[in-house]
């Protein structure tokens, strides 16, 4: 029988924007856009100080001195830490660098927060893993759908019980994107691990595992059309409780210039949808403080909550609520056992796709 959907929100709810309880020094390794874009996040967030820049490259260092963040660079976080220890580090860029970028601060003790996904592999995700739990270290991963204002309600509404026991699931990303032979690291495997789904999807994994559960079988069919890595990826996942989940992505898909989800469940007491614009509840019941009918929450109609918007407010909070959790706050959703657990899965799904759809399954 499928369980209850409900279980208790990470991120709290109303208007008040989180940030750290007490002054923070702040490094940021890997300084191509993702990583200016945190510089941005950090410079906004009240009581934290970016004390260093990490990049091999002098030359992505000088360019984001142009920009006005003018840290010191560090050409590798060894050298950083023979200097001075910040409080925490943000690790961005490839996911090949992670361990590179993300290990030694774990090592000292640094809290560390990736961008996703977790790394390129399972096997250097699950050192990271170890690094950080042998050392007491805290580390998350950069799963920024949990704080874009439509989802993070979605979350609240099935934190409360508004669908009752799951019937069936199905979620999509897209985004138009990759049309012919392209270049850099995001198509190239040995460093993105992986195309569509480590790239783009990863965050919409998240979602599932912070809806519903981790998924304990899948089956993946994928088409590389372009290239090394898959450009579109569709698969079946199988809950614990014997429910089903279709999932599909492509970053080949027309009609899509920004990335736009959707997903989609259905449970005993109704249905709910949840899109980058909206959160539409049917429910043939009062639950959960849900009202019985129709309704919808315009993404447009819920209160702001970052004190800072970077292409929207998910980076503002996911950054704010990672420094909180490093300054005795409590900690973020996106932690490390839901980061790895989201590698699992797209581990599982690549090893699927592989073998032509063959189901794997995922150990817990």
């Amino acid at each position: 029988m499928s369980p209850a959907i409900g279980v208790p929100a990470a991120v709290s709810s109303g208007d008040v924007a989180p940030g750290p309880s007490r002054p923070v020094r702040v490094a940021v390794a890997g300084l191509e856009p993702a990583g200016i874009a945190h510089l941005a996040t950090l410079a906004m967030i009240p009581d934290c100080e970016t004390v260093a820049v990490i990049d091999p490259d002098s030359r992505r260092a000088r360019d984001a001195a142009g920009l006005g963040f003018k840290a010191p660079r560090f050409a590798d976080v060894e050298t950083l830490l023979a200097k001075l220890v910040p409080d925490a580090l943000i690790a961005s860029g490839p996911p090949d660098r992670h361990l590179a970028f993300a290990g030694p601060a774990l090592a000292a003790g640094v809290s560390v927060l990736v961008d996703p996904p977790l790394a390129h592999t399972l096997e250097s995700a699950e050192q990271l893993a170890a690094l950080a739990q042998s050392h007491g270290a805290r580390l998350a991963c950069g799963h920024a759908l949990a704080y874009e204002p439509v989802f993070h309600a979605a979350r609240e509404a099935l934190a409360g019980g508004a669908l009752g026991a799951l019937m069936r699931a199905r979620c999509s990303i897209y985004r138009s994107d990759v049309f012919g032979p392209r270049q850099g690291w995001r198509f190239e495997p040995a460093r993105s691990g992986g195309g569509v789904v480590a790239n783009l999807a990863a965050d919409l994994l998240f979602l599932l595992d912070w809806y519903l559960e981790a998924p304990i079988e899948v089956r993946a069919t994928w088409k590389k059309l372009y290239g090394e890595v898959e450009d579109e990826l569709h698969a079946m996942m199988r809950l614990r409780s014997g429910a089903e989940v279709g999932f599909d992505c492509s970053w080949s898909v027309p009609g899509y210039p920004r990335a736009a989800v959707v997903v989609e469940l259905e449970g005993e007491n109704g249905k709910l949808l949840a899109s980058d614009d909206a959160l539409e509840l049917d429910l043939t019941s009062e639950r959960g403080g849900q009202a019985r009918g129709h309704t919808v929450r315009r993404r447009a109609e819920l209160p702001p909550r970052a004190r800072f918007d970077w292409d929207g407010e998910a980076l503002y909070l996911q950054d704010a609520s990672f420094l909180a959790w490093v300054t005795g706050g409590p900690p973020p959703p996106t932690e490390l056992r839901a980061a790895l657990r989201v590698q699992r899965v797209i581990d599982a799904l690549y090893r699927s796709a592989d073998q032509g759809g063959a189901p794997v399954e995922i150990a817990s």
